[in-house]
């Protein structure tokens, strides 16, 4: 046994004491309010406080108090993971998590629940159900270089019945008084899209082949409202995005980029739509139907009508900004872009840094990089869901800027392969408010979204 003086004996008691001390000082606990989230009105919500963890001790409390919205009733708030039923109206939910441990330490996190009256509803997938290999079109995806491909994801993979409609497109025959027809009906007048809610006139053998002005066809328009078409007298030329939803890019050369069971005698041609062109007053926005282009058109030239009817007129966007600042949720699509483009950062007022710019594979794969960093599911957007995100009422840059603030004067990748040639993909011009297929070598910048 060692012998210990008074001054050691002193040292060591010391010692102990102060390393008592050290191990009782306790370390605050981390609330975790969970992700934000997207729901649809009526519905059954669950948050989790699951991720909230103490280092040194145990959580023994959970506080949940809504701190926004109209008021819901939150069904055991004094558990880690809550249950409540959405409001029947769109709006904006705050939570705030407080957590208590073992020790009496609390911390605290938010979460935001944005309630829309429709999710992923009213946007159409692009028909794509193939992937390129940079090369070559091919059935299989999964491709290593080119991941995270449009075939990948939407519709066109959770809903691919050509029953009705190719691919994730979901169509209903209607009469010409207006009667719902079954799939197997040979006679048809008009087509309602199952998706967006819109009722397409459908050609006939008669005015298929027609070409008007921008003057004429306000004539055109008057006609069919008075013959009272489906029972409809609200028909009138779509909005460019609505005209776009019928677009099937999966189809090649020589035939039209449209669903031809559901709507035959479609041509080629030009389509008029009627939404202005910001640029240049004597312009409109069309789309060229051989391949899916949107360009604007002078109104002194021809072009083919797609007439539309709805309950509802287009409505204005609306976007839903996170808490952290750098994530926008777009209530009419349900989907979650970064307001900052790959290569700048949210710095809590703006977009700062420089953008990333390269080509489609490497655009295919920093997304999936960020995917597996973030741990959220981050991708390109197909080339519907980038037009989406174009304001076509802006003079300067086709984009909400306060949305999206410093978004480059240039083009970016979608993630829609070009479905006649594999070494072209689709692309968005952001300043032009075009959508079109350029080179895959070419060099866009890159939007995420999930």
């Amino acid at each position: 046994m060692i012998a210990l003086t008074p001054l050691q004996k002193t040292i060591f008691i010391s010692a102990v004491f102060l390393t008592g001390t050290a191990q009782a000082a306790n370390q605050k606990p981390i609330a975790n309010a969970g992700d934000d989230q997207n729901v649809t009105l009526s519905s059954s919500v669950t948050l989790s406080g699951a991720k909230s963890s103490d280092a040194d001790g145990k959580i023994k409390t959970y506080q949940w108090l809504q701190t926004k919205g109209t008021k819901v009733v939150l069904k055991n708030p004094k558990t880690a993971t809550p249950i409540f039923t959405s409001p029947k109206k769109a709006d904006t939910l705050i939570f705030k998590l407080t957590v208590i441990d073992d020790k009496k330490a609390t911390a605290f996190d938010t979460v935001t629940i944005n309630v829309a009256a429709q999710i992923q509803g009213q946007l159409n997938d692009t028909g794509i159900t193939f992937c390129s290999d940079g090369a070559f079109n091919v059935a299989s995806c999964g491709i290593s270089t080119y991941p995270r491909q449009d075939a990948e994801f939407g519709r066109d993979v959770f809903y691919n019945d050509d029953k009705d409609g190719h691919a994730g497109f979901s169509f209903s025959k209607i009469s010409a008084i207006g009667e719902n027809l079954p799939l197997n009906a040979t006679e048809w007048t008009c087509v309602k899209d199952n998706i967006t809610g819109l009722l397409w006139e459908v050609k006939t053998a008669k005015n298929a082949l027609g070409s008007y002005t921008f003057v004429e066809v306000e004539k055109f328009v008057k006609t069919i409202n008075g013959q009272k078409l489906c029972g409809e007298t609200n028909w009138r030329l779509p909005q460019i995005q609505e005209l776009q939803s019928i677009v099937d890019y999966s189809v090649p050369l020589p035939n039209p980029n449209i669903d031809l069971t559901f709507f035959p005698n479609s041509t080629s041609k030009i389509y008029w739509s009627a939404t202005p062109y910001a640029k240049n007053i004597n312009d409109v926005w069309g789309i060229y139907f051989e391949d899916g282009r949107i360009f604007e058109q002078d109104k002194k030239t021809s072009a083919a009508i797609h007439l539309v009817s709805s309950a509802q007129k287009p409505t204005a966007k609306k976007y839903v900004i996170s808490k952290d600042g750098a994530e926008v949720f777009d209530t009419q699509t349900g989907l979650t872009w970064r307001r900052c483009v790959e290569g700048m950062k949210w710095n809590g007022k703006t977009c700062s840094g420089y953008p990333f710019g390269g080509m489609l594979v490497e655009g295919l794969q920093r997304a999936a990089s960020e995917a597996n960093l973030s741990g959220k599911n981050w991708r390109l957007p197909n080339v519907k869901e980038l037009g989406s995100l174009i304001d076509t009422s802006q003079p300067n840059l086709a984009i909400d800027l306060t949305v999206f603030p410093e978004t480059p004067n240039d083009q970016m990748w979608s993630s829609s392969p070009y479905a006649l040639d594999a070494f072209f993909g689709w692309a968005v011009h952001f300043y032009y408010g075009s959508s079109y297929y350029t080179y895959l070598e070419d060099i866009a910048m890159i939007r995420l979204v999930r």
